[in-house]
């Protein structure tokens, strides 16, 4: 990630670049960075491999060695960790006892730091043992980047190669020195650098050295697992986050957006967007990344059987199960609201079959999500250019064990929505109680309402939801809304709620309706009333206990 363009400061902003350190793991662009310094007649400082490296390219250097006056020791453990070198990053040459320090103890100062650190990420990526993991831990190229940022008065600091060119077209602008701004930009970038390292190591290494929870407990609040299934609420948190692609736009065309993932390769036991792989049709939008992360979460609901789900802004409006084929499944999801699925997105838990490739063709649609596609429904699929077909697991666990959500100035945090239904916490309140065949289309109704906008209410039976209605102020609307929304028979159709019915007026539409069966968490001063009413007119009705709100 390149940093931004400097603004224009005043002449004693401006920094001389007399003498370099470089000290690289990653050696791109070094030929064009050397041979721009030495035109400004920078003298070039280097640490081992880098120092063989520059004078293989022609160019004079001197060996952090040679001014140390002690040799690499421990394998390359402990290379530049010497005052002559930190001195000279720290030195403040406007203060008359930093200069006399560096007099007296013959420490020259340097002007600019080009470091990159040890490439722990990719040795994570590649699955090195702990032991391999602990050698690509940097310590001096670490300390080195926090040195020349905090003295960001006085040095450059150059962390990453893609900054090469706007440094040297920032030095050249400036007649071959540096600008304060620049050196701000490049300090800020060095401390996110070394955040970002530091906290892709901890985590990593939390779960690779195996720590006990009985053993964080003795150390103070930190996560018990690794970044990405942060399970506890420590007083402190940091999430290291890298830039995977730029996106169209935003919610609206004129509004910018990017994703990031977590900054921790080592994910591939659970299910991450990161993952997965979109190989057909236009690049993913921010509104797709997101419909894909609730399609994902709702369909990993149905563990059996094949299941389709569609969504349209982050809300379903038709889900299908079949014992059959994943084409019946979505045949089931699409008839229920045969209106809405248009330019929404569609993920099932089975290969998408040339049959239901045919059925999928019918629509307009702007995603397909599955675990696989057989070659015949590619065929007829990828003739819709500009459809995003995208693959994932639906075997893995999803990733994020906490939810977080921004907010003005800060982070909201909440464990993940986990339950659809507790059995233990069932209560069948009413004089009629369900069947086995109405329990499942209850928790079929109480699966999707779950995941559905609050206020709530969901139509169901047992393979599909019938009506969808959500984002309502109160719950008589959202009832209505979704009676007037029906398109099948409501024969053995089950309605199910979010939260509680405050009052027995939801009750009195719904006894018009036909719908005999209800399922909802219970828990309002007036479910007395509630349940004398369904029993009034013949209506069987389900506790669960725990409410679904989604805001």
């Amino acid at each position: 990630m390149s940093i931004h363009s400097a603004q224009p400061l005043k002449k004693r902003d401006l920094i001389s670049v007399r003498r370099a350190l470089l000290s690289l793991s990653n050696k791109e662009g070094l030929k064009e960075l050397c041979a721009f310094l030495t035109q400004y007649g920078c003298e070039l400082v280097a640490t081992s491999s880098t120092y063989k490296a520059i004078k293989e390219l022609g160019f004079l250097c001197v060996s952090v060695d040679s001014i140390t006056q002690f040799p690499e020791v421990l394998g390359g453990r402990v290379k530049t960790l010497h005052p002559k070198i930190f001195g000279g990053i720290l030195c403040r040459e406007s203060l008359d006892s930093d200069r006399q320090d560096m007099q007296t103890q013959d420490i020259k100062p340097f002007d600019i730091v080009v470091c990159n650190l040890y490439p722990f990420q990719n040795a994570l990526a590649k699955g090195a043992s702990p032991e391999d993991l602990i050698e690509n831990i940097d310590i001096g190229g670490v300390s080195l980047l926090r040195a020349a940022a905090k003295n960001h008065a006085f040095v450059s600091v150059l962390c990453d190669v893609s900054d090469y060119e706007y440094f040297k077209e920032n030095v050249s602008k400036n007649n071959g020195q540096t600008t304060i701004s620049l050196r701000k930009e490049l300090a800020v970038k060095a401390l996110r650098e070394t955040a970002a390292y530091d906290e892709i190591i901890s985590s990593t290494l939390e779960k690779s050295l195996e720590i006990e929870n009985n053993l964080l407990s003795k150390i103070g609040p930190i996560r018990s697992e690794n970044i990405k299934s942060i399970d506890s609420f420590p007083e402190n948190l940091s999430l290291s986050l890298v830039k995977q692609q730029s996106l169209r736009y935003g919610e609206n065309p004129h509004q910018k957006a990017s994703f990031y993932r977590i900054a921790d390769s080592n994910l591939k036991e659970v299910c991450t967007l990161s993952h997965l792989k979109c190989f057909h049709g236009k690049e993913l939008s921010y509104n797709n990344v997101l419909d894909i992360e609730h399609a994902i979460k709702l369909i990993s609901e149905f563990k059996e059987n094949y299941s389709a789900v569609i969504l349209k802004h982050n809300t379903p409006c038709g889900v299908g199960v079949s014992l059959h084929s994943i084409a019946e499944a979505y045949e089931r999801a699409f008839e229920s609201d045969p209106v809405s699925p248009f330019g929404g997105i569609v993920c099932i838990n089975s290969e998408v079959t040339l049959d239901l490739a045919k059925k999928l063709s019918e629509t307009f649609l702007e995603v397909v999500i599955a675990p696989h596609f057989t070659e015949d429904s590619l065929a007829l699929l990828q003739k819709k250019k500009n459809l995003r077909l995208v693959t994932f697991n639906p075997e893995l666990p999803l990733a994020n064990k906490t939810i977080f959500t921004h907010v003005q100035g800060g982070f909201l945090a909440q464990s993940a929505n986990n339950i659809v239904i507790d059995w233990n916490k069932i209560t069948y309140p009413t004089l009629i109680k369900p069947t086995d065949d109405i329990l499942k289309a209850l928790t079929l109704g109480m699966t999707v309402v779950k995941h559905v906008r609050s206020n709530a209410i969901v139509l169901a039976n047992q393979y599909q939801s019938l009506s969808v209605a959500g984002g309502f102020t109160n719950r008589v609307d959202a009832v209505e809304q979704c009676l007037k929304k029906v398109r099948l028979p409501l024969e053995n159709a089950v309605l199910a709620s979010d939260a509680f019915f405050p009052f027995p007026d939801s009750i009195e539409m719904i006894k018009e309706s036909g719908v005999k069966y209800i399922i909802q968490p219970g828990g309002s001063v007036q479910d007395y009333e509630v349940i004398k009413a369904c029993d009034k007119y013949g209506i069987s009705m389900v506790f669960t206990g725990c409410r679904h709100f989604k805001h």
